[in-house]
């Protein structure tokens, strides 16, 4: 016990008196000799074993049109390498020492799930520390583009898995063997991101006959506040714009307002497409909430039927201003008959003189039904509204299907 103080104590002594000849002394003994083709193990049969951490710094962005996940992470690479041991005291208590990536031994790894280009992580223009006692730690940083697989159902309350898949290349799995010390992912510097809330990570490990590869994944959820005030809360106001027409006064233009509300929102669900993943498998569940309004809107853009205005007339009984135009061409001799058939018989006068028949048209269309139907339609319309919006609500803050 106490020759290990004793020589720890040198050591510690012997720290400020090291000099710029140690290290190239050092430097130039490590590498006389080395080969960084071969492998850093004596026994070659046997995989060199690389305990590999990540360490996530920040989320940049994820893509659901592209299905990008695009993060900035460290990767911290530890191996033993049995050529590059040596006895501190020799070098003055030097313990420690960088040597670049392009004069030493790294491992070749790729990001199997990568986005754009395959490419290996790092550069020559890296350095791996070195201890005395030959471990090595190589800890390349870069911004990690990869595939994900996008889940957009209940959009804004929608969760999303991910995940950085790392490959040793060209290796086959008795050549290189991975492993790691963390069931999770590091996140020592890591920055909050504004749109996506990281719920939980881990560190998976697999082989297959070619490779071996690590793989970590993220699972976050989406803050859903900023599509709450941008994207739901506009197409619940412009369903209630499709209301409003039922309220407006028959003499008002009413027709202008519902073709604006109507192509408001065609152009609205075309901003909103372009969020999504062109695909079936999983349609959003938004997309059919503004289909439901949408229809809405062309239902109130429909003409005014013949069948309506025919019940309309029946139902008016040739009261109001349609009696008082249409009397004076009924003979008295129809006066005693029914309602109806006064109807019926005044209708086939009136047909007979086109003239007539335009003007009593005009008596029967929107504005003369949507005194006896506003109310019944802006009734339906708003329970419309209100039960396609509360369930879709509900489904996506729950995350569940009906």
């Amino acid at each position: 016990m106490w020759t290990t103080v004793l020589v720890s104590f040198c050591i510690t002594l012997a720290v400020y008196g090291q000099t710029m000849n140690d290290s190239t002394k050092l430097i130039e003994d490590l590498l006389n000799g080395y080969d960084k083709m071969v492998r850093p193990i004596v026994d070659q049969s046997q995989p060199v074993s690389l305990n590999i951490s990540m360490d996530l710094v920040a989320i940049q962005e994820f893509d659901e049109v592209l299905e990008k996940f695009s993060v900035v992470a460290i990767i911290y690479i530890t191996w033993m390498d049995p050529r590059m041991m040596w006895n501190p005291l020799n070098y003055n208590g030097l313990y420690t020492t960088t040597i670049p990536v392009s004069n030493i031994w790294t491992p070749m790894l790729i990001v199997g799930n990568s986005f754009d280009k395959i490419e290996p992580i790092g550069g020559d223009w890296m350095t791996a520390r070195y201890y005395a006692n030959g471990v090595s730690v190589y800890s390349p940083g870069n911004v990690f583009q990869t595939t994900c697989s996008v889940d957009v159902t209940f959009y804004p309350f929608d969760t999303q898995s991910c995940k950085v898949m790392l490959i040793p290349w060209g290796s086959l799995p008795n050549e290189i063997a991975l492993k790691s010390n963390s069931d999770v992912v590091l996140k020592s510097f890591f920055s909050e991101n504004g749109e996506w809330e990281i719920l939980s990570t881990s560190v998976a490990l697999a082989e297959t006959n070619t490779f071996s590869l690590i793989q970590f994944n993220i699972k976050m959820k989406r803050r859903p506040t900023f599509f709450l005030v941008n994207v739901i809360l506009p197409i619940i106001f412009m369903g209630l714009l499709n209301i409003m027409v039922f309220l407006l006064p028959a003499e008002s233009e009413r027709e202008y307002f519902r073709h604006y509300s109507s192509t408001g929102h065609c152009c609205f669900f075309n901003a909103c497409w372009r969020q999504f993943t062109k695909t079936s498998q999983p349609m959003s569940m938004i997309c059919y909430f503004l289909l439901v309004n949408l229809s809405l809107s062309t239902f109130i853009c429909i003409p005014v039927p013949r069948l309506l205005v025919s019940i309309t007339r029946k139902l008016n009984c040739m009261s109001g201003p349609a009696r008082d135009a249409i009397q004076p061409y009924i003979p008295a001799v129809i006066n005693e008959v029914s309602c109806i058939e006064k109807e019926k018989m005044s209708y086939k006068l009136i047909k007979e003189s086109s003239q007539l028949w335009a003007s009593h048209e005009e008596l029967v269309n929107w504005k003369e039904i949507s005194r006896m139907v506003d109310k019944v339609m802006c009734t339906v319309s708003f329970l419309w509204l209100f039960i396609s919006s509360t369930a879709f609500i509900v489904m996506i803050s729950n995350n569940q299907e009906i």
